[in-house]
């Protein structure tokens, strides 16, 4: 059985993040290939888990993040269509600097719920923006996300 440890890269920081279901989709279809932030962690190539929100919600995607782009939202989105352009231009509203992550790898892992989460850490919430598993109380959450069963994303 392939596990995330399979995808895993020890030399890179492991984040958690959370996102709406409806990215959360898109990322995992293939078809959103660059996830954009207000602010976030930049400081190079990453990987990590996603939280997605809802009453349904729970960990179900562990990503591997290219080096962050940061930019004011004009550059970053200069060769999206209009369309998208506009969708993402509303949600950064008026920042100065924006954040682009480059997605790179998506493996998607069955639904990890709050219950599930909570048998491993009873004190896990979901992450507003983010946190590292990378700190010593966070390694007993990442090693149980990383025995997961894991399925490469086109």
């Amino acid at each position: 059985m392939i596990t995330v440890q399979d995808y895993y890269e020890p030399t890179q920081p492991t984040l958690l993040f959370s996102l709406h279901p409806e990215p959360a989709q898109v990322i995992e279809a293939g078809t959103k290939r660059i996830e954009y932030r207000r602010r976030f962690y930049h400081q190079g190539p990453f990987q990590a888990f996603v939280h997605v929100t809802g009453t349904h919600g729970g960990i179900g995607l562990f990503l591997q993040i290219s080096q962050p782009l940061v930019a004011a939202p004009n550059r970053l989105l200069a060769n999206l269509t209009a369309t998208d352009a506009t969708a993402i231009r509303n949600y950064l509203g008026n920042v100065s600097q924006a954040v682009a992550l480059p997605i790179r790898t998506v493996i998607a892992i069955p639904r990890l719920t709050l219950a599930d989460l909570r048998q491993v850490d009873p004190q896990f919430t979901a992450p507003r923006a983010y946190r590292f598993l990378d700190k010593p109380a966070q390694h007993p959450l990442r090693q149980f996300l990383l025995q997961q069963p894991g399925i490469k994303k086109p």
